[in-house]
């Protein structure tokens, strides 16, 4: 292959990406998406989150230590993008993943891609 059909196949592509991320309407709020973007920590909790788990388990996967963990998990409950199940519980909470948090995710993916 030529060196101008790769590039025509590759600004043909990128064309049709760019088309794909112009018609694609975001399902999350911009002020929630916002501040996942800005916060590194609350998408690495969002994108562990993909089954239930609690704060301890969050922290061992993201790396975080668990004040952070905890922290986050309460803005992130906040926003409702997560859900803290058996909140009376001292120990054991399960957070599970949102409606609204799983479409923030679907959107972060579609921005990066």
């Amino acid at each position: 292959m030529s060196k101008k059909k790769i590039e025509n196949k590759s600004d043909a592509k990128e064309q049709k990406i760019d088309n794909e991320l112009k018609t694609y309407n975001l399902k999350t709020h911009y002020d929630i998406l916002g501040k996942v973007l800005a916060a590194p920590n609350k998408q690495k909790i969002l994108y562990t989150l993909s089954v239930p788990k609690t704060p301890k388990e969050i922290s061992k996967d993201t790396n975080l230590n668990f004040p952070t963990t905890s922290k986050t998990i309460k803005e992130l409950e906040d926003l409702k993008l997560i859900e803290v199940n058996n909140k009376h519980l001292k120990k054991g909470k399960i957070i599970t993943i949102s409606k609204i948090g799983k479409d923030a995710i679907i959107d972060l993916n579609v921005k990066r891609s």
